[in-house]
């Protein structure tokens, strides 16, 4: 819990008043899958001080461990967006998007990273439904036709986004899977496993595509469970991996990983996937005409089309008799998860289907 030294200003400055002093501070931790030791996200609320009165407040806390106790991967996030609200980046992002408000923050003793931030409730259905895809689709096109050629160059922006959903240090063991005889296996995703292996076979051409397309600034994680509706605008949170990235690369995260971590379903994005592309590209071509509708539809594809490791994942479960989850829906019956996770394999072979046909 912050002393209320720390946290007196980041409530001050959420109250938009001066306060005299802090009562019933109260603080627990959010359900919230993201969580790895050393980080903690929590929502810390209660009655401030206030000309004689009190108001409530509530704010969320995210704080990040020092080398001291942190694995590098969480260090790097953490100073990734704690940078990110430090210089500025997301005071305006797109007039449609914007990022939870900074109140506060502090880098302590032994490196351990503090942010204060608004907490933002999201107005509309979870796991995503087609109007909320189809809204979050255009106002992220919007962020990258606004940011089109104007990438800022620090140093400190996330540029590993390819070889995180490609995965290169995997393709050993995803061979493996995917070469399985397996009976079982083959009735399960039969032309998937040939298709799967010709896939990672052509991960050098997919990265060629994403880097020869127009680059914008990109948040590299807009799943469902990122994604906020509040008062007609998107909020976007957890900036971490926010960094260059081709024209198409967040509506992947959108459409594909949503539904790859239970933050929608397959049936719905595949019924909105044709519209959700074109709100998106007459987005980005509202803000910078010069973008082309084709190379927009080829960034989402090729983008979609790194994720050849949802294959492997699904021929590894089947081979060792395994149930396959989807994070933000623990409880979903294995059937039922099953089900979506092969239908999201279609839609990643029809994006790559396209993307390499050219």
């Amino acid at each position: 819990m912050p002393g209320e030294a720390d946290l007196r200003p980041a409530v001050a400055a959420a109250l938009a008043c001066e306060v005299d002093g802090l009562e019933d501070v109260r603080s627990e931790a959010l359900d919230y899958d993201a969580f790895l030791a050393h980080r903690t996200v929590r929502r810390v609320h209660g009655r401030a001080r206030v000309d004689g009165g009190c108001r409530p407040w509530s704010l969320i806390e995210k704080t990040t461990e020092g080398p001291g106790l942190a694995e590098r991967y969480l260090l790097d996030n953490g100073a990734r967006e704690f940078a990110a609200y430090s210089s500025g980046l997301l005071d305006s992002l797109a007039p449609s998007v914007r990022a939870p408000r900074l109140y506060g923050s502090h880098a302590g003793d032994g490196g351990r990273l503090a942010l204060w931030l608004e907490e933002v409730v999201h107005h509309g259905a979870r796991p995503l439904d087609a109007a909320s895809l189809l809204a979050a689709a255009g106002d992220l096109g919007a962020m990258a036709g606004s940011w089109h050629r104007r990438v800022p160059a620090e140093p400190w922006l996330f540029t590993g986004w390819v070889d995180r959903h490609s995965q290169p240090e995997a393709v050993p063991a995803g061979l493996e899977s995917l070469s399985t005889v397996s009976r079982e296996v083959v009735a399960l995703l039969g032309y998937r496993l040939a298709a799967g292996r010709d896939l990672i076979a052509a991960q050098p051409r997919v990265r060629d595509i994403l880097e020869s397309l127009p680059q914008t600034l990109c948040h590299h994680d807009a799943v469902g469970a990122n994604v906020f509706v509040s008062s007609g605008t998107t909020v976007l949170i957890d900036w971490e991996s926010a960094g260059p990235g081709a024209v198409g690369a967040d509506l992947a995260s959108l459409l594909f990983s949503s539904v790859r971590r239970g933050d929608a379903m397959a049936s719905v994005v595949a019924s909105v996937l044709d519209s959700a592309v074109s709100a998106y590209t007459e987005s980005v071509r509202e803000k910078d005409p010069s973008v082309s509708a084709k190379d927009v539809r080829r960034g989402f594809d090729a983008a979609v089309a790194l994720r050849w490791k949802l294959i492997a994942d699904l021929a590894d479960a089947a081979e060792r008799h395994r149930p396959i989850r989807r994070g933000s829906r623990p409880d979903e019956p294995a059937r039922e998860s099953l089900g979506e996770l092969v239908a999201l394999a279609d839609l990643l072979l029809d994006a790559a289907h396209r993307a390499l046909d050219h």
